[in-house]
């Protein structure tokens, strides 16, 4: 008998680790902050765990994990997920091949919420420009971070938590902000660091986004870390930077709705 049980996101460190080693390519790191966040159920059989879900803070299905012994059932058991917690929506990555089968199964509709950049070139396209410095962003900084605007941070505590982790590199130039990089390690014991930047609206549109992700990406190659990327469907000149800098993508998130509007 399959059964859902409420359970702390910790007691599923072992079955996540199943899942994460299952996917073809590494992580993404906005998923990772989705699961933070939410709320997780293992899926039991005969008291005997065999899978998880977990579902965001606004209920959409962001993870789906089944042994291997429960395959044959998965479009059933996706099924009574998605009835018995009434579930609408689903964010799920096109290299996540178990999760992506079943959402196929049941969807009304899809989209591309956003493209996953998981291959690179090597070429530093763009180095520092003379008189650029580069320090990591500390905690005396964060007012001045916080009068910019939106797209440096989603939350003042999200802009804290990456400020205080060290996570945030400053761009100056003559003791200007030009703007900001995030070198995020996506999961613990992982060289893999994704990669993403802002830019100071008063010097948009002068080659700085390309400059922070170059340097970005030569930081993470001389470390022998392996840099990854994402960015919104709709954010073109995101997309653009990174491919201007090397980044390649051949995957994407997706939005999955399996009940029509």
């Amino acid at each position: 008998m399959i059964e859902f049980r409420a359970v702390p996101l910790a007691s599923l460190l072992n079955l996540r680790n199943q899942y994460l080693d299952s996917l073809r390519y590494p992580q993404e790191l906005h998923c990772e902050w989705l699961v933070a966040k939410g709320t997780c159920f293992c899926i039991e059989q005969d008291e005997e765990r065999v899978g998880y879900f977990i579902q965001s803070e606004e209920g959409e299905l962001i993870e789906f994990y089944l042994s291997d012994e429960l395959l044959s059932r998965k479009e059933e058991i996706f099924g009574r997920v998605l009835k018995e917690f009434q579930i609408k929506s689903a964010f799920c990555k096109s290299f996540d091949d178990l999760f992506m089968a079943c959402c196929h199964a049941y969807c009304q509709s899809s989209e591309i919420g956003g493209y996953l950049f998981r291959f690179f070139t090597d070429e530093i396209v763009m180095p520092l420009q003379d008189r650029v410095t580069v320090r990591k962003a500390k905690e005396i900084d964060i007012p001045l971070l916080l009068t910019h605007d939106s797209d440096l941070y989603e939350s003042p505590e999200e802009l804290n938590y990456t400020v205080s982790h060290r996570m945030i590199l400053m761009y100056e130039k003559d003791g200007a902000l030009l703007g900001c990089g995030y070198l995020i390690r996506v999961l613990p014991g992982k060289d893999i660091f994704d990669v993403g930047m802002w830019v100071n609206p008063a010097f948009r549109r002068q080659g700085y986004a390309t400059m922070i992700i170059s340097h970005l990406k030569e930081s993470c190659l001389k470390a022998g870390y392996t840099p990854i990327a994402g960015c919104a469907a709709d954010n073109v000149a995101s997309r653009r930077t990174l491919e201007r800098c090397g980044f390649m993508t051949k995957h994407c998130a997706i939005a999955f709705d399996f009940y029509r509007k």
